[in-house]
């Protein structure tokens, strides 16, 4: 029986929204549109707009929300006016009027700064920011997500990547846990990015010191299983999925996306080889990768078929 796979980013979000024990985890994410475009940039400083359908990053942008306070000086010709016109019933001699100092007024400003790789834009309204995001769009489907502000490495915005698969005894495991780190300027940890890897204990013990590290490895073996356990009750031939994880400034967890066909090689890379030995044993076992046996099968049968076609020639012969 085939492996699940679930492309749909809304979709697994939905059903994770559902959970208590995975729902509070999961930033404010909603279907894009010019509607929740407008909510969302008013309640939230930044925000993802992701496709709903999509991999290594591609499509990704960001929106930040400023608001800038600009003083804005003020005429003398209006200001006099206003002073003569309060005056206009008291004995204010000109002399008096022309030395007080003219207070300026105060303007606020908000701009939307739309990054796509490490291109930014500035709009000055909403709907200049929409059209060039529906230039973008065009009519794909999309979501758009609170942005959640990444803990850095040496200055640089890093994610996680939680493991969990299907054990050989059919119950869910966290098997692995790795770091991202994005390249400089950009709003991405993906690899195929730019981004580079990053053992979990080389980014986070150094923000969280031991014990606060031990606590978050267990909370994202716990976290991995709640989510397993609650997509699969929607998609039951699931056996894999990768977490992408944002911690913030406290060192909280977040849930930025769940993917159903995550990469595995990349723990190989990494230096607990037997870590990376369990991952590849759990995904022989329900079928993600070929058998030593099935392997040693192919390569016996292919030997066979070759010396089989040689008897033949040299009997031809």
């Amino acid at each position: 029986m085939s492996i699940q796979r679930v492309s749909s980013k809304w979709t697994k979000t939905a059903i994770l929204q559902r959970s208590r024990h995975v729902n509070e985890y999961i930033p404010v994410t909603r279907k894009y549109s010019s509607q929740t475009l407008e909510r969302m940039t008013e309640l939230f400083p930044a925000n993802f707009i992701k496709p709903d359908r999509g991999t290594y990053g591609n499509g990704v942008m960001r929106v930040r929300t400023v608001h800038t306070t600009i003083t804005v000086p003020r005429s003398a010709d209006s200001t006099a006016e206003s002073i003569s016109d309060e005056a206009s019933d008291e004995s204010t001699s000109p002399e008096s009027v022309e030395s007080e100092p003219i207070p300026p007024t105060m303007s606020d400003i908000t701009t939307y700064h739309l990054q796509h790789g490490t291109e930014e834009r500035v709009f000055h309204s909403l709907t200049e920011l929409e059209n060039a995001l529906n230039e973008r769009i065009q009519k794909r489907d999309y979501i758009i997500q609170q942005g959640i502000p990444l803990m850095t490495h040496e200055g640089l915005p890093f994610d996680l990547r939680v493991l969990t698969q299907k054990n050989p005894q059919h119950s869910w495991e966290t098997t692995g846990i790795l770091g991202r780190v994005a390249a400089p300027g950009k709003i991405i940890t993906n690899i195929h990015g730019g981004g580079r890897l990053a053992t979990f204990e080389e980014l986070v013990l150094p923000q969280l010191k031991r014990e606060g590290y031990q606590k978050l490895e267990h909370e994202l073996h716990r976290l991995g299983i709640h989510t397993a356990v609650q997509l699969q009750s929607s998609f039951p031939r699931l056996k894999e999925i990768g977490i992408d994880i944002a911690l913030d400034d406290h060192g909280r967890p977040w849930i930025l996306e769940v993917n159903t066909l995550p990469g595995i090689y990349a723990f190989g890379l990494l230096p607990d080889k037997e870590a990376y030995r369990k991952i590849k044993r759990y995904a022989i076992a329900y079928g993600r990768l070929p058998s030593k046996k099935g392997k040693a099968k192919k390569t016996t049968s292919k030997a066979s078929k070759a010396q089989a076609s040689a008897i033949k020639r040299r009997t031809a012969r």
